[in-house]
């Protein structure tokens, strides 16, 4: 019997689907909606209902004031580590949009 229950707890973890990550039209748009957080290393960054986001360059001589050079990389959780992730929490927790109390 407690074999049996080990090979249906095994079978039933095996079956349960993984999570789908966003669509780029998903993530383009929680983009639009995302709020500004702290610098990380000089580039800017932004928080989203479905990711972080961070500035990134095209070419690899790209500064922040080089308009045309710059891209927008998300960061998915599934895609980092716990302390990249950690770090992009940080940047983002003191710049969290508050709620307004006057209507």
């Amino acid at each position: 019997m407690f074999i049996g229950l080990i090979f249906l707890a095994a079978t039933t973890a095996t079956s349960v689907p993984a999570a789908q990550e966003p669509t780029a039209d998903a993530l383009q748009s929680d983009l639009q909606t995302a709020y500004s957080c702290k610098d990380i290393d000089g580039r800017k960054v932004w928080k989203g209902g479905l990711a972080y986001y961070i500035q990134s360059f095209v070419y690899d001589d790209g500064t922040p004031d080089d308009a045309g050079n710059m891209a927008t990389d998300a960061v998915l959780p599934s895609d980092n580590s716990a302390e990249t992730m950690q770090e992009f929490e940080q940047a983002c927790l003191t710049m969290a949009p508050t709620a307004s109390t006057s209507n």
